[in-house]
């Protein structure tokens, strides 16, 4: 118990600089550069999505716990994801201030101004609606295409090695 303990609060001690960090730049931000990082935001999906992430977070924290405590009982796990899944909704808020400093400080007010226009014309709206399906086109194909090359480089390697009198 100790160790989730300790787990959570490295999560927690690492997410506080991050935000500490991200922070410091969005007081100096004029009001209208917000309010278009902003609409980005929302035009884009991606604080909408972040619930998403939590989704995909929080087996990978719990996991990540289960390994190094294989003691502790399944319904105890299933209580640690409730409050994790909770914990991660709840301080949702908190996340927007740094994500806003990011957009910020990489992109200046006119191209958040064109990013904006992008993202509320027809082929903005169209990739934001196809970019989910283009993504897991990309990733089928990506395995497919790793698979293959993977076995390629195996198949050399053995070759080689067998030339080298090795056996692998």
């Amino acid at each position: 118990m100790v160790g989730v303990v300790c787990y959570c609060a490295r999560v927690v001690a690492v997410i506080l600089l991050m935000t500490a960090l991200q922070t410091h730049g969005v007081a100096a931000m004029d009001a209208e550069k917000r309010a278009n990082i902003e609409a980005l935001l929302t035009d884009t999906g991606m604080l909408a999505n972040m619930n998403r992430m939590i989704d995909l977070l929080t087996p990978q924290i719990i996991g990540g716990l289960k390994k190094t405590n294989g003691g502790i009982p399944a319904a105890v796990w299933e209580e640690f994801t409730g409050i994790c899944t909770e914990e991660m909704r709840r301080s949702l808020p908190e996340l927007e201030e740094p994500v806003i400093a990011i957009y910020d400080a990489n992109f200046s007010a006119d191209e958040i101004k064109q990013l904006v226009a992008f993202y509320q014309s027809p082929v903005g709206r169209k990739i934001m609606v196809q970019l989910p399906q283009l993504m897991q086109q990309s990733v089928t194909m990506g395995q497919s295409w790793g698979q293959q090359a993977g076995a390629r480089a195996v198949e050399r390697i053995r070759a080689l090695a067998k030339q080298k009198g090795y056996d692998l």
